[in-house]
């Protein structure tokens, strides 16, 4: 008896050379979403992809598109290039990520723990000495500890979160991360990082966790660190450290679990500022600011001064402060010519970085503001050493006698480090952060603003006088 297929093949004629790669194509390709264990037709796997079904991301045949409209296939690509140039979470000043896609509270308390495995690790030891035998003293009991080193107890984090409505989920899973690793956690609850950084200082903390998706679209979160005496963690300064050990892993430092209790820096805050904020002429200044803890601060300060504040409302979203195109910085220069002010600035969502602009209306460069304030800071401190950027050293027609300007990283933590180790006085650049000596290097909008008052105070000529002064 002959085989079924020879007897097939004498009834059927042999199909045409040109369908059977088609065919064969069809045959071998089997769709199967994936996480899902059961088989899908064609039909049914192209009607996924052209309703853009999440699983048809991670999906290898996401590229038979068959009779798909060119629109819908286009967008298919876009989708997949954008996947494929996902950034690294971590940046140069810390990490950020769309909230939920992502990052989410797990791998944020994920990466908090991996900081706090390097604040245990910069502990001192602490040695118990055994107790010497007097003459006449009972022997120790059983109950004497026994002679050993260990880490003293858990290193104290200051930790706060933005005003992001992902916020407080993501510092609930930095908090119980914290906890868990032995930390002392001090919970200031809504804040801005030039706050956070203040109390780390106040409180002599050992580190920091500010959650903030500062300078992104209002969709992301992350995490911004300080070090002891407020020192931030840029790229180059540590931040690789734990961006190593969240991927390598770690264990928990101490059986023992932290706890948490929470402070209320406000007032202490604000009080720092009493010294700076005295003795201004009249002016009248108008602030674009999203953050209602400045604000409010700003409003407290002026209360007993003769300046005017004028505020200009401005949503939380990403803006480029360097770009006079930039719809915040357009809003501003037309609130400056509609109504005459001497003075505007722009505060970004990080409570540090700002923008300055004439009476006119006009955008100040950062250098320009960077040598203003430089000018003022060398009639009033005895040192005159200064760090700037490369790029704003070299926007700099010419340098006065005895003033020192040395480059740093344009990073927030070589600022901080290079004005340590230089003793300088002030550092700025292209990126409005301006950072001024104080018990530490602080980089505070609110205090910039107080300097540039301070300035100013010494005439009475338009601000776009007084810079064309000292150009």
């Amino acid at each position: 008896m002959k085989p079924l297929s020879e007897f097939n093949a004498g009834i059927l004629p042999p199909l045409p050379q040109l369908l059977q790669p088609a065919l064969q194509e069809s045959a071998e390709v089997f769709f199967q979403c994936p996480g899902e264990d059961y088989p899908i037709s064609k039909a049914i796997h192209l009607s996924r992809l052209a309703a853009f079904y999440p699983k048809c991301r991670e999906c290898p045949h996401n590229g038979h598109t068959a009779n798909l409209s060119p629109e819908i296939i286009e967008r298919l690509k876009q989708t997949q290039r954008s996947r494929a140039s996902a950034q690294n979470p971590f940046t140069q000043e810390g990490v950020r990520g769309v909230y939920l896609n992502q990052i989410n509270r797990t791998q944020a308390a994920h990466i908090a723990g991996a900081f706090s495995t390097i604040l245990w690790e910069a502990l001192p030891l602490k040695g118990l000495v055994p107790r010497k035998s007097l003459p006449g003293s009972k022997p120790e009991t059983s109950t004497t500890p026994p002679v050993n080193q260990e880490r003293s107890r858990g290193p104290s984090v200051v930790i706060g979160f933005d005003e992001r409505p992902s916020s407080p989920d993501i510092i609930t899973g930095v908090a119980s991360a914290l906890r868990r690793n032995g930390c002392r956690v001090i919970d200031l609850g809504l804040t801005v990082p030039s706050i956070l950084s203040f109390a780390t200082s106040h409180l002599q903390a050992h580190g920091a966790i500010m959650v903030t998706g500062a300078q992104f679209g209002p969709s992301y979160t992350g995490l911004d660190f300080l070090l002891e005496n407020s020192q931030p963690v840029s790229a180059g300064r540590m931040l690789e450290k734990i961006e190593q050990i969240s991927v390598k892993g770690f264990g928990r430092a101490s059986r023992q679990p932290g706890s948490q209790r929470t402070f209320h820096p406000m007032e202490a805050y604000r009080a720092q500022f009493q010294k700076h904020f005295h003795a201004l002429r009249p002016l009248k200044i108008k602030i674009a600011c999203s953050l209602r803890l400045v604000r409010e601060t700003l409003n407290t300060l002026f209360e007993k001064l003769p300046c005017e504040l004028v505020w200009v409302d401005i949503p939380h979203q990403q803006r480029n402060l360097l770009n006079p195109h930039d719809n915040d910085v357009q809003k501003m220069q037309k609130q400056m010519q509609s109504e005459s002010a001497d003075l505007g600035l722009i505060i970004d969502d990080d409570s540090r970085r700002c923008a300055f602009f004439t009476e006119t209306g006009t955008l100040l460069s950062n250098t320009k503001v960077s040598r203003f304030l430089m000018q003022s800071l060398s009639r009033e401190q005895s040192s005159r050493n200064f760090l700037l950027d490369q790029t704003s050293l070299d926007e700099l027609s010419e340098v006065p006698a005895g003033w020192n300007i040395q480059t740093h990283a344009n990073t927030l933590a070589d600022s901080y480090f290079q004005m340590m180790q230089q003793q300088a006085v002030y550092a700025g650049g292209q990126s409005g952060y301006h950072w001024f000596r104080d018990a530490v290097p602080t980089c505070d909008a609110i205090l910039t603003l107080a300097h540039i008052l301070a300035a100013l105070s010494f005439s009475d000529a338009p601000f776009s006088e007084v810079l064309s002064q000292t150009s």
